[in-house]
């Protein structure tokens, strides 16, 4: 790995109120980051997860809006994780999809440029790109397909080949996230399947399996990938690329519930429901060969033990989630 070990000076996170970007601000500020200035609008993040500390400034903004902030600093280094998450989501709400992850996107990445940047660190997504069908790992040099199966995928693609085209201008690093889980991370109908397990775990509630439960996935937790995306920021051959972040390890869903009810000693039992028309891809698993080569990327946190300290967090933090889950109805 080749890296310049940076200065944060000044950090900009979109959708800094979420569960990967509130612990990466978290991270942040524990590598001494002098200001972070955390963007998000707060529909779907929560300003209880930033971090109450006097260099984090939350700006409850839309990032198409962005061109509204000014920095007395210049040259910050952007983290752009904010998105309108996610697949069912997208397929559900496709305009509010385009107008997030497209003209957010742009709007970013133009005031980015006009901040003159150090680097611009995007999150994309691995279940883009590829497509579907694919049961090998899931490499970075894979031709972009046209097979994709959600809004949400398109616009992440998209996201890419605008960061492409800014790239000689703002130093990109696209990091494709695979199945992030973690503290933070409220349940809810367009959230990830481990936040609804664990909530439904804790009430006894039957965990619903949408498929057979053979299917697998790559699930990284969420400290892990907050690793990565600082690597991202710091690796002087990173700039212009695309990185998988993910463990390289597939999980079923079935385990993965089985996981869970022993992680919140409960009685749930596992129901099956068929699956969503739009999700055709049985298997999951990143290669994260490049990602370890250049950004000296390496996860440490097993399935087992991520769950158990998300567990943790959700008991900790039962009154907060409940009185969120009353908002929604």
């Amino acid at each position: 790995m080749s890296t310049s070990r940076r200065v944060f000076e000044t950090v900009v996170v979109t959708g800094g109120a979420g569960a990967i970007g509130s612990r990466l601000v978290t991270r942040l500020l524990d590598v001494g980051a002098g200001r972070v200035v955390v963007v998000d609008n707060l529909v779907s993040g929560y300003a209880w997860l930033v971090p109450q500390h006097p260099c984090v400034e939350l700006v409850k903004m839309d990032v198409c809006d962005l061109a509204e902030v000014g920095l007395d600093a210049a040259a910050p280094i952007v983290f752009h994780l904010a998105a309108f998450f996610a697949n069912q989501n997208s397929v559900d709400h496709p305009r509010h999809d385009l107008h997030t992850n497209g003209l957010g996107t742009l709007t970013t990445l133009m005031w980015a440029k006009g901040c003159g940047a150090q680097r611009f660190v995007y999150a994309s997504a691995g279940c883009s790109i590829a497509g579907h069908g694919i049961d090998a790992p899931i490499r970075e040099d894979m031709p972009v397909s046209l097979a994709l199966d959600t809004p949400y995928q398109i616009t992440k693609t998209l996201g890419e080949f605008y960061c492409n085209y800014f790239n000689a201008q703002v130093p990109a690093v696209r990091c494709r996230f695979f199945n992030s889980y973690g503290p933070g991370e409220v349940p809810g109908p367009y959230r990830n399947v481990i936040p609804n397990f664990i909530w439904r775990a804790l009430h006894g509630e039957p965990l619903v399996i949408t498929g057979t439960g053979e299917e697998t996935r790559d699930f990284i937790y969420v400290d892990d990938l907050v690793t990565g995306l600082l690597a991202a920021a710091e690796a002087t051959g990173a700039p212009g690329e695309e990185f998988n972040l993910g463990t390289g390890i597939q999980t079923r869903v079935i385990d993965l519930a089985e996981i869970v009810i022993k992680a919140c000693r409960s009685t749930s039992r596992i129901e099956f429901a068929p699956r969503r028309p739009w999700d055709r891809s049985i298997h999951r698993e990143a290669d994260i060969s490049k990602a370890k080569s250049v950004l000296g990327f390496q996860p440490t946190v097993g399935i087992r033990e991520g769950v158990e300290r998300t567990v943790d967090w959700f008991r900790a933090n039962l009154d907060r989630i409940a009185a969120v889950m009353v908002t929604r109805g």
